[in-house]
């Protein structure tokens, strides 16, 4: 917080170390203590540009644990410090973990456009000077919230109700936030990965089943 005024590149390079060794420990009890896996499938040539550049990555959000799978991938290629996200205000309330989303520069929107047109735009501003070799990828849920069967109706009701495809495993996506993010990080941003995570097995991907040492493998497609 002292650093933060007079060098902000500083401050982002110190936050990177501060916040890997804390999210580590997130990683750690899902690897070490649970036997946790993710095994990520992706073309030879695409996975080159990995840790090479600032990136967006949209994902499906089915699961209570997609995120600690992607951060099990952001961990082996070193990218675990700089992982921000999209999410919703109350997130930045959570102890200890909302304050760390917030001290690296995660972008907390209201779901209200006239306030989160400017929360981006301030954001993302910010983002475009992160320094080039602390590269940082910003995670965003297309669906705007989980995956749940009485949602997934109301979703293709709203599909039926405006002509669009009803998505079998998808909620319909929220575009506009992120239209205009791509819009605003033109020239700084080089790429937006997709990625679609799928559990297998018995055992329900829960937070709680990582905690009781249950071994849970995730399956993500990256392109």
């Amino acid at each position: 917080m002292v650093i933060w005024p007079f060098n902000k590149s500083l401050y982002r390079k110190v936050n990177w170390c501060l916040v890997r060794s804390y999210w580590s420990q997130f990683t750690f009890v899902a690897e070490w203590w649970s036997g946790c896996d993710c095994i990520l499938y992706m073309h030879p040539d695409e996975r080159e540009h990995i840790a090479t550049e600032h990136i967006v990555v949209t994902m499906n959000h089915t699961y209570e644990i997609d995120w600690l799978m992607a951060w099990i991938i952001a961990e082996r290629y070193d990218l675990i410090g700089g992982t921000k996200i999209y999410g919703k205000e109350s997130l930045r309330f959570v102890p200890t973990m909302g304050w760390s989303w917030i001290f690296v520069e995660s972008i907390f929107l209201k779901r209200d456009w006239n306030k989160d047109k400017k929360r981006i735009h301030d954001g993302v501003k910010e983002l475009v000077a992160f320094p080039d070799g602390y590269w940082f990828t910003l995670l965003l849920f297309p669906e705007g919230t989980r995956y749940t069967p009485e949602k997934h109706e109301a979703s293709c009701e709203v599909a039926r109700q405006k002509g669009y495809p009803e998505l079998k495993h998808h909620l319909l996506p929220r575009t506009k936030g992120f239209a205009y993010s791509m819009q605003e990080m033109k020239g700084k941003v080089n790429a937006v990965y997709d990625c679609t995570i799928e559990f297998k097995g018995d055992v329900e991907p829960s937070l709680m089943n990582v905690l009781r040492g249950k071994k849970i493998i995730g399956h993500m497609r990256i392109r």
